[in-house]
């Protein structure tokens, strides 16, 4: 199991919820973020989305992150990618990818 974690521009953050809607993703967590990047050219609005997704999703996930919001400007955001040793599912007690 994987968390992504993926820090888009605002303005795409819509474009990239209907694409993983889409996809049949079944569940984000949002946070609104500022920050900025190696270029320091002051805190800009960004969205923070994190998603669980098995092994075998991760990977077209990343992708359509990537393909709806990059702009090919600096400030389109990151994804990182953590490994995740187990999820709980607090309602149900499932664990593993059927907490998903």
């Amino acid at each position: 199991m994987k968390k992504i974690e993926a820090i888009v521009r605002k303005e795409k953050f819509d474009d990239v919820i209907k694409e993983l809607e889409d996809m049949g993703i079944g569940g984000v967590t949002v946070t609104e973020a500022v920050g900025f990047g190696h270029h320091r050219n002051g805190l800009k609005p960004k969205m923070k989305i994190d998603i669980y997704a098995d092994e075998f999703t991760v990977d077209k996930v990343i992708d359509a992150i990537r393909k709806v919001a990059k702009t090919g400007t600096t400030g389109d955001g990151k994804i990182a990618v953590f490994s995740i040793e187990n999820i709980i599912k607090i309602r149900t007690g499932d664990e593993g990818a059927s907490a998903i």
